[in-house]
């Protein structure tokens, strides 16, 4: 039975709508005996999940009980904030009628809602150095990818993201849009921009993407959409040169050490010191290399260059930089110990989510803006053919035809990890080259 529940995810082209993109029929396949739906959505500004949360919360727990039976779980954990007062509230009604399902609440920190630390917290398992929670028996899904696996055990692909559009747009609110709806039209449907000139983050300020204008296309894994002025200091400083990087950090680096205390992976018991990747790149050493190649195992959350540095720099572009090299040089991650226990220090460096806010200075976005709903009416699309981890999809239209919505229109390459491709809107295809399949309604 399992099998056939990966295959029609498979079908779906469902991923892992939290970030990453993982195809999620990978997953089912696997053999677990825990299935986490994450519900944290640890990412200020962030409220898409929330309001998933509150609308479809029996096709939550029903696509967690899928990945259960797929994996051959028997237990599953609803993990979301002890805050989100009406979603707990919501879920609890429910959980009479699923009793192999529990409700763990999580405090309020960033990054609650990273995979290993949300493992830690609802299981008190360890995932290894590099590894992933797979490695110790668990899987853990965003629960809109667990609404995704609900609708594709109907048959539904999926075509629709939840998105958070804040910032500065007129008519702010939680939107259901279709996939490859582009940034403009979007931001279009919220008002337009209050601001001439504007960057958007693509997710959330600690690990979004920063680009400037209004470019972009709302993906899979597109969880926010968040429009700032192009000149706000937040901006200008998570896009600095690489080289402006590299400068700042061999002339003000202090190696006071406070990047590695608040590391959330140093805090799990990984041997991950930021502060000695940093001294390895300002003396430009590579022994001992434990310390360069450190950098593997980095989860990018941005703790160290929002929160802990106090000089403003930023080991997690540095570390960016230093994967690529080690990548271009074949040097693979060396690092796969399993730590006992925690450092003792772990639950006393949790950072509050207000704090990560307030150190980005986007606090004045913050609110609770209205769950919208689904977005009709939208007449162009443009679907990136790699939403997802893994080789880009392989399209099976041609310019000229006709699609419904829901039609495949991309399809995984033979043998490789990837996700089908749906279309979002009925129309024409209008162009198949390069990275997208354009659609005109």
């Amino acid at each position: 039975m399992g099998n056939g529940i990966s295959e029609a995810i498979k079908l779906a082209g469902v991923v892992g709508a939290g970030g990453a993109g993982f195809p999620t029929h990978v997953k089912a396949d696997s053999r677990v005996d825990t299935v986490i739906a994450n519900g944290s959505e640890c990412e200020p500004l962030l409220h898409s999940d929330q309001a998933l949360m509150l609308e479809y919360p029996k096709e939550i727990i029903a696509g967690l009980e899928q990945m259960m039976q797929a994996t051959g779980a028997t237990r599953g954990i609803l993990a979301l904030k002890g805050k989100y007062k009406e979603q707990v509230a919501a879920f609890r009604t429910l959980l009479p009628a699923h009793p192999d399902v529990t409700i763990v609440e999580l405090g309020n920190f960033y990054p609650s809602g990273d995979e290993q630390s949300m493992v830690y917290e609802c299981t008190g398992r360890i995932v290894p150095e590099g590894g992933i929670p797979l490695n110790v028996g668990v899987v853990v899904d965003n629960v809109e990818t667990l609404y995704n696996v609900f609708q594709a055990m109907k048959g539904i692909p999926v075509t629709d993201r939840t998105v958070t559009l804040i910032g500065e747009v007129r008519i702010p609110g939680i939107y259901r849009f279709p996939i490859g709806t582009t940034v403009a039209e979007a931001v279009r449907i919220a008002g337009g921009t209050s601001v001439p000139n504007v960057a958007v983050i693509d997710g959330g300020p600690m690990m979004g993407r920063i680009t400037f204008g209004l470019d972009g296309v709302i993906r899979k894994t597109t969880s926010g959409l968040i429009v700032l002025p192009a000149d706000h200091p937040f901006v200008i400083r998570r896009t600095l040169p690489v080289n402006m990087e590299l400068l700042r950090t061999v002339s003000m680096c202090c190696q006071c050490r406070e990047c590695t205390d608040l590391c959330p992976r140093y805090q799990l018991g990984h041997d991950l010191e930021p502060h000695k990747v940093m001294r390895a790149v300002i003396t430009r050493s590579q022994e001992p290399p434990y310390q360069i190649t450190q950098a593997h195992i980095c989860c990018l959350c941005g703790i160290c260059e929002t929160i802990a540095c106090p000089l403003g720099l930023s080991p997690r572009n540095v570390f960016a930089m230093v994967r690529k090299e080690l990548a271009a040089k074949g040097v693979k991650n060396p690092h796969h110990r399993k730590p006992e226990q925690v450092r003792t220090s772990h639950a006393f460096t949790k950072i509050p989510k207000e704090r990560a806010l307030a150190r980005t200075g986007l606090t004045p976005y913050d609110g609770h803006p209205p769950y919208r709903g689904q977005v009709a009416g939208i007449r162009h699309v443009e679907l990136l053919l790699s939403q997802h981890i893994g080789a880009p999809a392989k399209p099976t239209v041609r310019e000229g035809d006709f699609v419904n919505r829901g039609d495949r229109v991309a399809v995984p390459p033979d043998g490789a990890l990837s996700a089908a491709i749906h279309a979002s809107i009925s129309g024409r295809v209008a162009a198949v080259a390069g990275d997208r399949i354009v659609i005109e309604g």
